[in-house]
């Protein structure tokens, strides 16, 4: 009883967690960012800590490489609500089930992340914004994009298994629109990384049972394609606020929503 009490409190957070969310993508869009030189060599600065503002969680660049169900690639951009695309490493695609927001039009901070496969020398980079959840190899979780460094590893696709795929360099640059693909699994393949389709909220499994009651409207009613907004049924989700703030929430809260720093090798 306590456990399925805990869960609920947990989910709650969640759901609150998305509110803020939605609050900042509803006003307006990109980041704001601060960036300081900590280490220089040569004149050449090497190591940058930056500090975020989030405006809107741009999630994923419109040229992000999505792979589809007959082995091709298509950029993000180009994809259709029911498209097959590749969600992990034993070859399932899974269609896409909407898009949870996605704006084409205008240039949008990301992190471009370049991952080097420690078994060969395939390499990719993977276009995210700070506050997207990205799989960890040595960890098995998902962690923010912003609190990944070089020379950590995340979970790269290769022959179809994951291997360790170490970061070799992080920078900040604008890339045009950004996209929030959702999946059934809530996971999907971003330029041979696999990633989450969430953002903001640190817990993927806790984030991923929540999203289960848009997945369910979603059958019922359809997907959206291009909504700079969340849609308004993921709002309806959120009028549970009053309740976690009753448990305490706006205190523990903290500890599930992404700090707005990250280290950076350079900025483009």
């Amino acid at each position: 009883m306590k456990s399925k009490f805990s869960t609920t409190v947990h989910l709650m957070f969640i759901i609150l967690l998305i509110k803020i969310n939605i609050r900042s993508v509803n006003s307006v869009s990109g980041y704001d960012s601060t960036c300081t030189c900590n280490s220089v060599n040569s004149g050449v600065c090497m190591l940058y800590t930056c500090s975020t503002t989030t405006r809107s969680p741009s999630c994923f660049s419109g040229s992000s490489e999505i792979t589809l169900a007959d082995g091709t690639t298509k950029p993000l951009s180009h994809i259709q609500i029911g498209d097959k695309v590749l969600v992990n490493q034993h070859n399932i695609y899974e269609p896409i089930l909407s898009f949870i927001h996605a704006k084409p039009d205008g240039l949008f901070s990301f992190l471009a992340i370049q991952v080097q496969s420690t078994k060969s020398n395939l390499s990719s980079t993977i276009f995210v914004s700070p506050n997207h959840l990205v799989f960890d190899f040595d960890l098995g979780k998902a962690l923010f994009a912003g609190k990944f460094h070089v020379g950590d590893r995340v979970q790269f696709i290769e022959n179809n298994e994951i291997v360790p795929g170490k970061i070799i360099n992080i920078k900040l640059t604008k890339q045009e629109g950004y996209y929030a693909p959702l999946t059934s699994s809530g996971r999907i393949v971003v330029n041979g990384v696999v990633a989450s389709n969430y953002a903001t909220v640190s817990n993927h499994e806790l984030a991923h049972q929540v999203m289960g009651i848009y997945r369910w409207w979603i059958d019922l009613f359809g997907g959206s394609l291009l909504n700079e907004e969340i849609p308004w049924m993921l709002q309806m989700m959120l009028y549970v606020e009053q309740m976690i703030q009753w448990c305490g929430g706006q205190t523990i809260i903290k500890n599930y929503i992404y700090d707005g720093k990250f280290e950076i090798s350079s900025i483009a």
